[in-house]
């Protein structure tokens, strides 16, 4: 599988495929002010790369381009999970959850919990999530819709 642990190096590749999944994969779901609330066009570096120091990261690499990432900041909390524009629907964040997953499952924890947005609320609840309660929470002064989600083991 072409998945491998974050490093560093993967920074700027990380915040241009976020940036660029939440303005193009979730434009049909939250408005041009929300989405440069959550994704600004100007990102801080240092927050970036204080939140990645802080988590367990792996990425989907295709043909040696970021592909995906995924991580996770606490045991069982999936904090981010983006796919690049460029390779949506072809099973990148699948195979990124199914990589936590077994990584979480190794080190004991069984449930995992997430905040998902409108765009990726679907795909968690195909993965066996479900929605705990909605919530807002502000970002840049807008106040943005997302979803507390869950899965246990069956």
């Amino acid at each position: 599988m072409p998945m491998r642990k974050w490093r560093p190096q993967d920074l700027d590749a990380t915040i241009e495929t976020f940036r660029r999944a939440v303005h193009e994969l979730a434009a049909g779901d939250y408005t041009p002010e929300e989405l440069e609330a959550w994704a600004p066009q100007e990102a801080d570096f240092g927050a970036w790369e204080r939140r990645m120091e802080d988590s367990r990261g792996w990425i989907f690499e295709i043909n040696g381009k970021l592909g995906g990432f995924i991580t996770t900041d606490t045991p069982g909390h999936i904090d981010l999970l983006y796919v690049h524009p460029d390779y949506k629907r072809m099973g990148v964040a699948s195979a990124l959850l199914e990589l936590l997953v077994a990584d979480a499952g190794a080190a004991g924890v069984t449930a995992l919990r997430t905040e998902a947005s409108r765009t990726a609320k679907p795909f968690f609840e195909q993965a066996g999530f479900t929605v705990l309660r909605a919530e807002r929470v502000e970002r840049g002064g807008v106040t943005l819709e997302r979803f507390v989600m869950e899965r246990r083991p069956h």
